[in-house]
């Protein structure tokens, strides 16, 4: 790490989320409703929550169990990405599942990503929405060969996508350290944690229960249906949903053959001083996102009044406390935008979210309990997508499937062991410096 100054962190340096800052707590539904359930959802982040929401909507008696508040779990602790770039890149998805499929799972990301504009706009979620388009830079010249490569590819799968040689990137980022890239148009970003409330809120208006502090200790199979016992009491339910993502391994065993197919990883995130806007011109100049072409990639954006920088990098590096971490996240970035030098660090925290061994997140059943799972760094748009469309599911909607209800692949030994994971992490950030 390179020797930076103390005080690149703030006095009132926080721990906690940027985002949460200010949020008075959200209010539990009352404990005391309707059963038997239609469905019991697990877990109150952006898919379950938006399970329920259509759920409740359609008529179905719906309660959501949330083992903390909401505002503690993942969804409230991102970046703040509303986009459709996904972990898995199209070739890798064209040599599992051939063409046509990997094909599919690029255009209904987009789907996803529309969906949720959607979802803010009928709901009036508060939430900073704001279409920015994003700058992907190639991290090496190999990797801006790449991105040329797969140039038709990407324009076919996701709209308008421009090829940016390294001359013309300084209209996108105020740095010269890397070697072009690509700019997607349609690209969007929020406030996460806003989001997450205007879900919770827009559910309980259409008639679901979220009950907060509400762990589930177990699942019992009944005759029509199942029994769901949790520390806010006992709840008979025909259907439950399990979407708990990065924290299934803390639930009762019946959860753990899908714990077993999926990597937690824990995430980074920090967010600066208020910067003056002159200055944040010159670091972006477009105002929208960039971030690299690495597998554990880094990303800056603006926040949701484009007064400070929010960087994520360095997820799954186990090198420090926070304090640390928001050096070394900040040490990056100021290493490659001059601009940033002086610019103090208020905030670093951290959240936690799950890979598939095809780097997608699914839906799908197991054991009789419904799930979607592993968001994949994607779950502001991919979880709230796809609690929507097996919500649809259960109700027996008359639509196409989605391209994510798959059974969950199984995950390499080397991702499935807490041991072994930061050397895969260690591995794809060797093989970036060498590609």
């Amino acid at each position: 790490m390179p020797n930076m100054q103390e005080d690149v962190l703030a006095p009132d340096f926080s721990c906690e989320p940027y985002w949460t800052d200010g949020l008075a707590p959200f209010a539990s539904s009352d404990p005391a409703t309707r059963t038997p359930l239609d469905v019991a959802v697990i877990g109150a982040g952006y898919a379950g929550l938006s399970a329920a929401l259509t759920l409740a909507g359609a008529g179905a008696a719906v309660a959501v169990f949330e083992a903390r508040n909401i505002g503690d779990g993942a969804s409230s602790r991102s970046a703040g990405s509303l986009g459709h770039v996904l972990k898995a890149s199209l070739p890798d998805l064209r040599a599992r599942y051939g063409d046509a499929v990997a094909r599919r799972i690029y255009a209904e990301a987009i789907l996803a990503r529309e969906f949720v504009e959607r979802l803010v706009r009928d709901h009036q979620i508060a939430c900073g929405l704001r279409r920015s388009g994003r700058f992907i830079a190639a991290h090496s010249a190999h990797a801006f060969d790449r991105l040329q490569r797969l140039l038709p590819d990407l324009r076919d799968s996701w709209g308008d996508v421009e090829l940016m040689p390294r001359a013309r990137q300084r209209s996108e980022i105020g740095s010269d350290a890397f070697f072009g890239g690509i700019r997607l148009a349609s690209v969007a970003a929020l406030q996460p944690a806003l989001l997450h409330r205007g879900l919770a809120r827009a559910a309980q208006q259409a008639g679901a229960a979220v009950l907060q502090q509400a762990a589930v200790t177990d699942i019992r199979r009944r005759d029509a249906g199942f029994e769901v016992i949790t520390q806010a009491g006992r709840f008979a339910a025909r259907q439950v949903v399990i979407a708990t993502n990065a924290e299934t391994a803390r639930y009762p065993a019946v959860f753990r053959a899908l714990r077993r197919r999926m990597t937690v990883m824990p995430a980074y995130a920090l967010a600066t001083e208020p910067i003056a806007p002159d200055r944040l011109a010159r670091i972006l100049p477009s105002r929208a996102p960039v971030s690299d072409t690495c597998k554990i990639l880094h990303y800056m954006a603006p926040n949701e009044d484009q007064t400070r920088l929010i960087m994520s990098a360095r997820a799954g590096r186990s090198d420090g406390g926070l304090h640390a971490k928001a050096r070394r996240i900040f040490a990056f970035f100021a290493e490659r935008f001059a601009d940033l030098r002086g610019i103090r660090v208020t905030h670093c925290w951290t959240g936690r979210f799950a890979l598939t061994g095809d780097w997608v997140p699914h839906i799908g059943v197991q054991d009789g309990l419904h799930y979607v799972l592993g968001c994949c760094g994607t779950g502001i748009p991919m979880a709230t997508y796809l609690g929507h469309r097996l919500a649809r599911k259960l109700l027996g909607a008359e639509e196409a499937p989605t391209v994510f209800d798959r059974p969950l692949p199984a995950i390499p030994v080397w991702r499935a062991s807490p041991l072994l994971l930061p050397l895969a992490v260690r591995a794809y950030a060797l093989r970036d410096r060498l590609r």
